[in-house]
């Protein structure tokens, strides 16, 4: 009865130590988890040389550990020019956000988008620029698969070659309305 008893509890003591030393992974308990998908709409107002414009974009963003995403954006703004050209910049960027105590109804966020577009003025060849902006705002859960939020930040254009402009002429500040849709499970 006794080498029964102290076999039980060396084997349980050995379940004990085997589970405790349980490998982690980066996919699994205490790594990357994946926990939600949002899209959604964005609209703001920038400047083009010295008027304001509306710009207009969507986006697909991966939520993980309910707090940082990443995803794809894409956009379209332009205005008419003094000189009655049409100048358009549009773009897909890669698209990093993060969500600081997403569960709470209000929240802050930033959001860093960045990549490679075009600008096409009228009767000019298309000019290839890159086009970073980020921003910082707030979000409000209104319900569960919808979040609203208004954010402020810069749009920086580099790489402006067309004759008679440059990079200030399409870089400004940029004040925007974002709407989400989706879901977080976790």
């Amino acid at each position: 009865m006794k080498k029964i008893f102290t076999l039980t509890i060396l084997m349980i003591s050995l379940t004990v130590m085997v589970q405790a030393q349980r490998e982690e992974t980066l996919f699994g308990s205490g790594g990357i988890h994946f926990t939600g998908l949002w899209g959604g709409t964005t609209n703001g107002l920038i400047k083009f040389e010295e008027e304001f414009s509306l710009n207009n974009g969507g986006f697909f963003v991966f939520e993980i550990n309910n707090n940082f995403l990443i995803g794809w954006s894409g956009y379209g703004s332009g205005e008419s020019l003094e000189d009655g050209r049409r100048a358009e910049i549009e773009g897909n960027d890669l698209l990093l956000g993060y969500t600081f105590q997403s569960n709470r109804s209000i929240h802050p966020a930033i959001y860093m988008k960045g990549g490679r577009g075009s600008l096409d003025i009228t009767g000019e060849n298309d000019d290839r620029v890159s086009v970073y902006e980020p921003s910082i705002g707030l979000e409000a859960n209104v319900f569960r698969f919808m979040r609203i939020g208004i954010e402020g930040g810069y749009r920086f254009v580099t790489g402006v070659e067309t004759s008679g402009f440059s990079d200030r002429d399409f870089s400004s500040p940029v004040v925007g309305l974002r709407l989400k849709f989706g879901w977080s499970w976790n």
